[in-house]
């Protein structure tokens, strides 16, 4: 039982050092943003000061707010790094409220250490007169109130925007998508596989925390390839990407192939946990769809167009053709290297309610076999 709780953490290096990658570019992104915002921030305080009585000098205003906001934003990333997994489960509420204390506390304590540090530095005041005029001034009081209430409102924002699809909610906001109009998208249909004798042997209850882990492990993968979750169909997901993030990176490939890998790390927890664990095939393909607003008590954003169709009888024929991952032939001819991806030919055939054939390749990795 040991083995498996160590097991139940861990993954194979490879990815182990891919999610490693991924966090340190995350927090790099989160200092670099932090400084700039800091700089901007030191601007707009450097204008509103200029005429004041006591205006502070352009330069060293500016190298403070940047090692500032860089700071806060970096601890902002580490604790986010750190404590994802934590807030998984829990209510809306305390989410909401427990993150927006953490990041208010984060500002407070980097502001009062910088200034702290500076006013040091400068030595015209003792460390704790600069501090007790600073902590008293009515501005900064008044700057933590609204700092509070942002961060509350953001926080929130946030939250409500996860349970939409990337984008989505700004998309509503900004009024795009109220009419029609043509994209060109990569849908990925995965379907798990023996799902019916699955949910028999677990039973309803069990089942539903079976798939709860899935989707929560195979998140980084879906992350790390950009893919868009367009939908949750009982134990399917359809996956999206624009033509150029799909394409780049062979992300839409690469994808499956990285949910994969994570499955099989964490194969010993789910044999643990379930007695069985997840296996899946796949199916995509890509084109013009139609993409648009609809509903009035439930506003959803939906695509609409043949190649959906498609894509859910190309990866319904997985089965038959005892393949995991197929491709169609138009979509893999836009892929200019595969890598460590094998394409094979399979067959021309015609899909269940279609009346033209399609191409269909097998893609797996060189050296194995679905």
């Amino acid at each position: 039982m040991r083995q498996f709780k160590i097991l139940e953490i861990q993954l194979s290096d490879r990815m182990q050092l891919k999610l490693l990658n991924n966090e340190k570019a995350r927090v790099i992104t989160y200092l670099i943003l932090g400084a700039f915002g800091g700089i901007l921030f030191a601007c707009i305080e450097y204008l509103m000061q200029i005429h004041g009585e006591f205006p502070e000098e352009f330069v060293p205003l500016i190298i403070r707010s940047a090692i500032t906001g860089s700071f806060i934003l970096g601890t902002v990333a580490i604790v986010e790094v750190l404590s994802r997994k934590r807030f998984v489960q829990r209510p809306f509420l305390f989410v909401v409220l427990v993150r927006t204390i953490f990041y208010f506390l984060i500002i407070t304590f980097w502001l009062t250490i910088i200034n702290g540090v500076w006013y040091v530095i400068k030595g015209d005041l003792s460390v704790y007169e600069h501090l007790n005029l600073y902590f008293k001034n009515e501005i900064y009081i008044v700057n933590l109130g609204f700092t509070f209430l942002g961060l509350l409102l953001t926080v929130g924002v946030t939250q409500i925007n996860s349970l939409h699809r990337k984008g989505e909610l700004i998309s509503f906001v900004m009024g795009k998508y109220h009419f029609p109009r043509e994209v060109e998208r990569i849908f990925c249909f995965i379907d798990l596989k023996s799902s019916t004798s699955i949910a028999e042997k677990l039973g309803h209850l069990k089942f539903a925390l079976f798939l709860k882990d899935y989707y929560s492990d195979i998140t980084e993968a879906l992350r790390e390839t950009n893919a868009q979750i367009y939908q949750y169909v009982g134990d399917e997901i359809v996956l999206s990407w624009s033509y150029e993030n799909g394409l780049a990176n062979n992300n839409f490939i690469n994808c499956f192939f990285q949910m994969r890998e994570i499955i099989n790390d964490l194969k010993p927890k789910y044999m643990d946990r379930y007695g069985v664990y997840p296996e899946f095939k796949a199916g995509v393909h890509g084109g013009k769809v139609i993409v648009t607003w609809i509903g009035e008590l439930k506003k959803e954003i939906v695509y609409i167009g043949d190649v959906l169709n498609t894509t859910s009888r190309i990866q319904e024929y997985c089965k038959s053709l005892g393949k995991d991952f197929l491709i169609s032939e138009e979509l893999l001819k836009k892929v200019n290297q595969l890598g460590e991806i094998k394409a094979s030919y399979v067959e021309n055939t015609i899909l269940r309610g279609k009346e033209s054939k399609i191409i269909l390749h097998s893609l797996e990795l060189r050296g194995q076999k679905n």
